[in-house]
């Protein structure tokens, strides 16, 4: 018991060992090891195949070769008459067969005749001569002509030493007859007999002996090598007890007689031992070519995968500089390309951290600017909160102590509103600002037509632009529908219009434009004769900056001083592409926005 657990530890740590030290081994080794294992294995399948089954598969494809061929002739075989000469000749030349013909008990039928004779009458003497035909093969037919020389060879039949026939010389002995012997004879053919099978051929025939025996004797069960013939009761078998391995048919004929034939097939043993023992030469062969390709192939791959290796191995050290470049097959290109992909990507992904962390600076400085510009923002807020708040208060407390005159008191008291207008606008603003800076505030968004919000602020400011005699070119499409904040929207364009109006020489050009394509929508306003020097480009866009020629008698109402920061931050929540820049005598402020909310 002790021995068998022995046995089969061993087992067991001969099969863990063998692919743990085959992973060991070179790529070189390997390709080796495994080309000679998978041609090894083919040829043991081979051999194995080849004895086990050849011998039953060779008999298959005969019998399929010739079952065909065999079924033909036994149907012709089956016509109603008794001549089957014909038929046997022509079937057992072409296939080299042996065939005969038996009666119900197997036993062989004898011919009527044992040759095939032709008789000629000489037209000279008008005596009749029968002469053996040589060959089966000569066809001759009645009243045919034929020439003759023969000779005697026996007292009723002759043999013949030259036949010609109308086509000419036929047939010439190779025994000819010597002018003694030799009779001429020239005439018309006037009996043809031949044998009606060829039994008599065939009946000693030591391979028809031994099957018909076999057959006769009952060694051969024939029920049980029956086979569907289509009609025809028929069985067929593989002989090998005869010199030469056969198959053997069987077929009834004509429901009393049966009909025998031997086809005899190569001998397949021979056939194995001949291809096994070429084969020991041409796998020997093979095998040694297989080693010298082996290490041919390994060489040719080991090669570049060291060099892309030795890439890598760099890559590892940060050293992008250098690349792969073993192009000999395509595997070798791919992984080329991807370790020159891969060092592509790592440079390029350090140089964008490297870009990140000094856009994450540049972000946080913007940050602390905008936290800065919210602290100016309100302090310029409260500042500028305190002047109209000082007047309200001035203003009310002189007509409450009598100071200001009761006819002065309604244009205090109106200037008072005002300001308090201007204040109320600039919370209001304020207000919005801060709304569009917390992030949990939402756009109430909506589709609206753009082109006739445009027309509307175009009517709301038509007694300005009479008034100071502007000339308005407008292109504007009809039907621009956007999706967003409508009363932000609103904001923006008046105050575009606005800022238009107030920098505008008088008499001077303003162009509006709205247009679209698949995905956006673009507003553009640009007025003429004025220009923003490149120093304040940037600072229009900061809270109560105000350019030196604005005009503000232009308008009814005055502004709160920080529209343009307000227009920035709404164009920034819709995140939409805007700017004002200068063009060729004068200023252009635009905005594109996506048609439909991301």
């Amino acid at each position: 018991m002790s021995k068998r657990k022995s046995f089969s530890q061993f087992l067991k740590d001969i099969i863990t060992f063998i692919p743990r030290y085959y992973r060991k081994l070179s790529i070189s080794t390997q390709l080796l090891v495994t080309f000679v294992l998978i041609f090894m294995s083919f040829f043991v399948l081979q051999t194995f195949l080849n004895n086990t089954f050849f011998k039953s598969y060779y008999a298959e494809r005969e019998f399929e070769k010739i079952s065909s061929d065999i079924l033909k002739y036994v149907n012709k075989m089956n016509v109603e008459d008794s001549d089957y000469y014909n038929e046997m000749y022509q079937f057992t030349t072409e296939n080299n067969a042996y065939s005969v013909i038996v009666d119900g008990q197997y036993r062989v039928l004898k011919a009527s005749d044992t040759s095939y004779t032709v008789t000629v009458q000489d037209t000279v003497s008008s005596e009749f001569y029968t002469f053996i035909v040589p060959d089966n093969n000569y066809e001759y037919t009645l009243s045919e002509t034929l020439s003759l020389d023969l000779f005697t060879y026996n007292e009723e039949l002759y043999s013949p030493a030259i036949i010609n026939a109308s086509e000419g010389v036929e047939f010439t002995s190779e025994f000819p007859c010597s002018p003694e012997t030799c009779i001429t004879v020239s005439g018309e053919v006037t009996q043809i007999t031949k044998p009606n099978h060829l039994n008599y051929f065939f009946e000693e025939n030591n391979l028809i002996e031994l099957e018909v025996s076999k057959i006769s004797g009952g060694v051969v069960d024939l029920d049980s090598y029956e086979y569907d013939t289509g009609g025809v009761e028929g069985f067929w078998y593989r002989s090998s007890d005869g010199p030469v391995d056969t198959i053997v048919f069987v077929h009834n004929l004509k429901s009393w007689h049966w009909i025998i034939t031997v086809i005899p097939i190569v001998n397949t043993n021979e056939i194995v031992n001949i291809i096994s023992a070429y084969n020991y030469y041409a796998y020997l062969t093979a095998i040694v070519i297989i080693i010298l390709w082996s290490f041919r192939i390994s060489s040719t791959l080991s090669k570049p995968i060291q060099s892309i290796e030795g890439v890598a191995r760099e890559i590892a050290q940060l050293n992008f500089n250098v690349e792969a470049h073993e192009y000999t097959n395509k595997e070798n290109e791919s992984l080329s390309n991807s370790i020159n992909l891969i060092s592509r990507n790592l440079k390029d992904t350090l140089e964008t951290i490297s870009t990140k962390n000094q856009e994450l600076t540049d972000l946080y400085d913007t940050q602390s600017k905008q936290v800065s510009l919210k602290k100016q923002l309100v302090s310029s807020i409260s500042h500028e909160l305190k002047t109209p708040l000082m007047i309200m208060q001035v203003t009310i407390q002189g007509i409450l102590d009598g100071i200001i005159e009761e006819k002065e008191q309604e244009k205090e008291l109106n200037n008072v509103i005002q300001e308090i207008n201007k204040s109320s606008i600039m919370i209001q603003d304020m207000l919005q600002i801060y709304r569009l800076d917390d992030a949990n505030t939402q756009l109430e968004i909506c589709e609206f037509d753009l082109s006739k919000t445009v027309y509307f602020f175009i009517n709301d400011f038509e007694n300005a632009i009479k008034k100071f005699n502007f000339d308005i070119d407008i292109n504007i499409q009809d039907e621009v529908y956007i999706e967003a904040d409508l009363k932000l929207i609103k904001r923006v364009i008046s105050n575009f219009i606005t800022n238009a109006i107030k920098y505008t020489p008088i008499g001077d050009k303003i162009y509006i434009e709205v247009s679209e394509t698949k995905d956006e929508v673009y507003f553009e306003l640009t007025n003429n004769g004025i220009v923003i020097s490149e120093d304040e480009i940037d600072k229009i866009w900061l809270p109560f900056y105000r350019l030196d020629q604005e005009d503000n008698t232009r308008v009814k109402s005055k502004g709160s001083g920080i529209g343009l920061y307000l227009v920035s931050e709404i164009l920034k929540a819709h995140q939409a592409d805007f700017g004002i820049t200068n063009v060729k005598n004068g200023v252009k402020a635009y905005f594109r926005l996506n048609k439909k909310v991301e």
